[in-house]
């Protein structure tokens, strides 16, 4: 007789998450109290849509979302509580998690209700930030010199906004690791972050943890669309400029219509009103390393002053 080993117990973004794969930096649940419960179990997945050979695949067929990766497996949201992992033959679990924390993830989180990103999270002084940007533009960077100078990390490649107690958003906490280039790593290993492991043997960049984490959601501040420059500068962001970078950086655009969905009108909704409101900033950050010491003192200003609509 086989025994099954006991399922593992996570929290991430406010859900209590039993599975059957292990994902590794997680933060480990104890008591599972009151928060939203999802299971991802591995189960056969048998989708005439889904073509493994491509390298992603990703279909919405409206009641579940499925994605699939060529060199990893499949991926079905079956519900708003379940989802449902097929590895391909011989992947382990270190490399199932990688999509499974990504893309998967995302569309859970958006099939959920929140309004989900891609891009870094800081707590500063207790207000909530939010780091968009093209791939590059130095999101996890920026967020690790913010946490080197004492603010707390709230997630780092997705970043979802929570909606469901109030118009006013919280950002969800993920866990306490950021993703980083070997350069940006060492420069900020210096500053107090640890390497602990690679992301995986061909990809070049590596987990980092951080000395502080944020562990409960977070109020919206700022959105913050980073730019290269050569002078580190904040300003406020014209309204339709603002919900044209929102909808572009929104995790799911990824996938064009089929990826929205349902939702695309509560993102246009709520994409204008944080813009209406003057939250949507371009953070122009330096094009080396050298003067990322400089971002933090100018978020911090930037916070201070009084928030104001955009022209």
């Amino acid at each position: 007789m086989t025994h099954r080993a006991p399922p593992h117990r996570y929290m991430i973004y406010g859900l209590a998450i039993v599975s059957d794969i292990e994902l590794r930096g997680l933060p480990t649940l104890g008591a599972e109290g009151t928060a939203p419960r999802v299971q991802i179990r591995r189960s056969a997945i048998r989708e005439p849509s889904i073509v493994r050979r491509d390298p992603s695949v990703f279909v919405n067929a409206g009641s579940k979302q499925l994605l699939a990766w060529a060199m990893v497996g499949a991926f079905r949201i079956a519900s708003d509580d379940v989802i449902e992992v097929d590895p391909n033959p011989g992947v382990p679990d270190a490399l199932v998690s990688l999509p499974l924390l990504g893309a998967v993830m995302a569309t859970l989180l958006h099939r959920r209700g929140a309004m989900v990103f891609h891009a870094s999270a800081i707590s500063v002084r207790g207000k909530g930030v939010a780091l968009l940007g093209d791939k590059g533009a130095g999101k996890s960077t920026t967020a690790g010199m913010l946490a080197s100078a004492g603010h707390h990390l709230i997630a780092d490649d997705i970043v979802a906004l929570d909606y469901s107690l109030s118009e006013s958003p919280v950002v969800l906490p993920s866990y306490g690791e950021l993703k980083l280039w070997p350069d940006s790593g060492e420069q900020l290993g210096r500053a107090g972050l640890t390497k602990v492991r690679p992301i995986h043997d061909d990809i070049e960049k590596a987990h980092y943890s951080l000395p502080m984490a944020a562990e409960a959601p977070v109020r919206l501040e700022r959105l913050y669309v980073l730019q290269r420059s050569d002078r580190p500068k904040a300003r406020v962001m014209p309204a339709a400029e603002g919900v044209a970078h929102l909808l572009r950086h929104a995790y799911l655009a990824r996938f064009g219509d089929a990826g929205f969905g349902s939702h695309m009108q509560a993102y246009f909704q709520r994409s204008a009103r944080l813009a209406r409101d003057g939250m949507v900033r371009l953070l122009e950050v330096p094009q080396g390393l050298d003067r990322l010491d400089e971002i933090p003192a100018l978020i911090e200003s930037d916070l201070d002053a009084r928030l104001l609509a955009p022209a």
